[in-house]
């Protein structure tokens, strides 16, 4: 990846690369990358996970929210509040239970799910992202909500999920060399894509 291109160009220039992708390889691409999450999720005996909604041209996570549902596996999504930047969770228990958000990206209902304080119980999380490097350098949105969870819980004084395991998920097309990493930014201890599962930090293993 150029070093000279600034973050946000990085992000321009990311998002346009994964917003290319056909909806077909789009769903086909999403479902294999699902699979491989699905899979470790099962070896590890994970209880508990916390994951995203899709938004535009993300990699589609609802068909590991469905596994997970499924298998009794605790599935935790973020709601933001832009004031401050934060992320409260909650426990989803169906698809009955999102609305529209902030962005306009489906989040948990207040009115209909169950507010999630337990952070020590997480096992894993999967972090959405523009790009990916092979150190588990991550490029966010520049909005900072998962690095100021990573860095002291949901922004609220609430322990931060310390013995998570932190994967981001992506294409594999959003992997680069190198990213520009700023001290406080959150280092992922893998990467999910189509292909498989890398891992940078073993000790998440």
């Amino acid at each position: 990846m150029d070093s000279a291109l600034t973050k946000n160009e990085l992000r321009q220039r990311m998002a346009k690369l994964r917003s290319e992708l056909a909806p077909a390889e789009h769903s086909a691409k999403s479902a294999a990358a699902c699979g491989h999450a699905a899979e470790w999720l099962r070896s590890r005996q994970a209880s508990c996970v916390m994951l995203y909604m899709p938004f535009r041209s993300e990699l589609d996570t609802k068909p590991l929210i469905e596994w997970c549902l499924k298998e009794g596996v605790v599935v935790i999504l973020p709601r933001v509040h832009p004031s401050d930047r934060s992320m409260a969770l909650y426990r989803l228990d169906g698809w009955e239970g999102l609305a529209p958000g902030a962005y306009g990206i489906m989040e948990p209902d207040p009115e209909r799910c169950v507010p999630f304080d337990a952070h020590d119980r997480i096992d894993v999380v999967f972090a959405p992202g523009l790009a990916f490097d092979k150190k588990g350098g991550r490029l966010g949105y520049g909005g900072g909500y998962y690095d100021r969870f990573a860095a002291n819980g949901s922004g609220y004084s609430v322990p931060p999920p310390r013995k998570a395991c932190w994967l981001g998920v992506a294409y594999e097309l959003q992997l680069v060399e190198d990213l520009p990493m700023q001290e406080h930014d959150k280092r992922m201890d893998g990467i999910v894509t189509e292909n498989g599962i890398m891992f940078f930090n073993q000790q998440a293993l």
